[in-house]
Formats: C-alpha cells, structure tokens, sequence
C-alpha cells in the first residue's frame, strides 16, 4: 500500500545543539506512519501513529514532556479531523492521558455513533469529562507526574523565578511552542490531519489552545468530485492567535489557488500578519504545515510556512526508503511575528480508487473510514 506523512515539531525556536534530536524524532515519526500505511492502514491511523510518537518525546510540548501550567501540571489538548468523513474529535485542558491524540481519534470515530433518546456523540471533550470518557474507551490514563519531564520542569521554574524577581508577564518568546502535528494522503487518495499540544508555559488552569479548536488547529477535506484537490492543515504557535485566525482553515483552503505557494503566501499575509482579528497583537507567532493532493493524477505538493524564528519539519512517502527532515528560518535580520518565509516540495502518491465513498454510506461501521 502507499501512502505520504509530512509532520512537524512546532514552530518557534529550536536551538542548534538539538537540531539533530529533533529532526531524530520526526525521521520516527514518519517511519511509524509509513509503516502503518504500507500495511494498508487508514490515513486516520497514521496520523494518530505519528503524533504519539511525536508525544512521547520529551522535547516536544505535547504529551509527556508539555509546558506546565501556573499550578505545575500538564493540561493537553488534541484533535485530529478525517477528510473522508469531515468528522473532528478533540480534547482540550486534559490532564492524565498519556496520549491524548488518541483520545481525539476516537472522538473522532465515535461520531458515526447511534446513541438512544436523540442524544448526540460528543465531538470536543475537556478537563475531568475528557478523562473520565478516556478511561470508560480503555484509553491509558497515567498520574500527572508521569507526564512531567526534567526539561518542561526546568523550564516551568525558570519561567516562575523570572516572573517572581522581575514582575513580568509571562512573555510567549520564552514559552516552548513545540506543539505537534501530522497530516497524510493514504492509498485510497484520503487526506486527515492532526495536532497535540500541551499550550503556553504557565497557563491558566482550564485553557484551551488551538489544537483542541475547530478550524483553528487542524482541517482537513477530501475531494468529492475530483474537480477540487484534496486539502489538509495543522498549526503550531499561540493558540490564541491560531484560534483567531482559525488558520488550519485558512491555510487548507488557500492551496486551491492556481499556484498552491503563492496561496500559501497570501493567506499568512491577509488571513494572518495583516488579520484585523489580532489588531492588538505586536508579535503574530504561527506556522502551518500543508498539502494538497490530485487524486487523478497522484501528485501533490508539500507546503509549510511560519512567522517564528523555526519550524522543524519530516516528510515521507511510502515509496521512499527514508524520510527527509528540515528545520525552516526565518532570513536573517527578519524578527518573529512580522514576516513569514514559506516554502514546499512536490510529492507522489500512486492512488488505488476506494470502491465506496464513507460519506455515502448512512450507516458506516467503520467510521474512520477503512471499510
């Protein structure tokens, strides 16, 4: 089976002496994917394989290893939105989830659901809710310690005695934006995407980032018709400017433009830096990461951009023998949340056509789509 994943471990500041660490971890990343579509698995699930590989590094701000809120715990958020179907699931401020991408998914699953008196599938869950669902789905559920690494600890203390002995706000420049996140095109041309986050160091308890937000963290679209390529998205920055800009969104829908990097350009320029929605915003810090895909023809291309200072980056195609990893600067002289620097590569996928469409069906047993 064949099958493209691009991923991503955030975009803000990613320091020289761990680049190879963190290109390390998204080649892992992708390798998990491309082994999961290679088995014929569903573009949902490589997602999902990905991210928790992406959580379960201690260098990233997602799952073990997230930025602390202001009482010390991790509080994480994840969605994850399947082209096929258009069905999102997500969690926002859930502590105790070892992997709360998976969570997501199977929010994500469960709104094929059938529940008795009209009741309706929940699609975003939150705080105590999205824990107490977590262990009812047999989904692990750890003590918060354990989601807690010597690094975001460090961090959290340093970010405490800066705040303490010189009475600032707590400034987003020294929060870790590593936010996660993965999009994919599997064999039957569908595209899903998705993200986790653990939001800003020393949050309030309760908040809600970008990648638990409709629109804003993630988006996919598969195309119905095939007169319009298929389009996948998901973000990494301040939440609450992503959030604002609902930029997965806009970010999906500006690579149906003629010229998909140009798209890419304008929308960060209008949708993002220019947005009348962050008027009162001196730094807009975000990037995205991309892609569009002709099923007719099995070509797609690869974009990503962002107005930080990196953006670490993995991709891969099933056919490829290993995967290729980046980290993206911003030009030299060229200060954060003023300017973004995009950019992309061309990708195939050789598509086998899917004998059924899920949307379709009205009564779908497998709802993330493999059928």
């Amino acid at each position: 089976m064949n099958g493209f994943i691009a991923v991503h471990c955030g975009a803000g500041y990613h320091s020289d002496s761990l680049k190879k660490e963190y290109q390390k971890t998204c080649y892992n990343a992708c390798r998990k994917a491309a082994e999961t579509l290679k088995n014929g698995g569903h573009a949902v699930e490589a997602v999902e394989k990905a991210i928790i590989e992406l959580e379960n590094s201690p260098l990233t701000n997602a799952g073990f290893g997230s930025n602390l809120s202001w009482d010390g715990l991790v509080e994480c958020d994840a969605s994850l939105m399947n082209g096929q179907t258009l069905h999102f699931g997500a969690c926002g401020a859930v502590s105790n989830v070892w992997n709360p991408i998976t969570l997501a998914k199977h929010l994500c699953i469960k709104q094929c659901d059938n529940l008795s008196l009209g009741r309706v599938p929940p699609c975003i869950l939150t705080g105590q809710g999205a824990q107490l669902w977590a262990e009812r789905m047999g989904i692990g559920i750890v003590e918060n310690k354990k989601m807690i690494s010597a690094r975001s600890l460090r961090n959290y203390k340093h970010c405490k005695r800066k705040l303490k002995r010189y009475s600032l706000q707590n400034d987003i420049k020294f929060s870790p934006l590593d936010t996660v996140g993965a999009i994919c095109v599997d064999s039957n041309g569908v595209v899903a995407s998705g993200a986790s986050s653990g939001g800003v160091s020393l949050k309030h308890e309760g908040r809600v980032g970008q990648a638990a937000s409709f629109g804003s963290g993630v988006w996919a679209v598969m195309s119905r018709d095939n007169k319009k390529p298929s389009v996948a998205a998901c973000t990494s920055g301040c939440g609450e400017h992503l959030i604002r800009t609902q930029l997965a969104k806009n970010t999906a829908e500006s690579l149906l433009e003629a010229s998909p990097i140009l798209g890419l350009d304008k929308c960060f320029k209008e949708h993002f830096l220019e947005s009348p929605f962050l008027w009162d915003v001196p730094e807009r810090l975000g990037g995205t990461l991309a892609l569009r895909f002709d099923s007719d023809i099995g070509e797609g291309e690869l974009l990503w951009g962002h107005t930080t200072k990196t953006m670490c980056i993995g991709y891969m195609s099933t056919q490829n023998e290993r995967p290729k990893c980046i980290i993206s600067y911003l030009p030299p002289k060229v200060e954060p949340g003023q300017k973004a620097v995009v950019s992309g590569r061309p990708f195939k996928v050789p598509i086998q056509p899917c004998p059924v469409l899920q949307w379709e069906i009205k009564t779908a047993p497998n709802c993330n789509g493999s059928l």
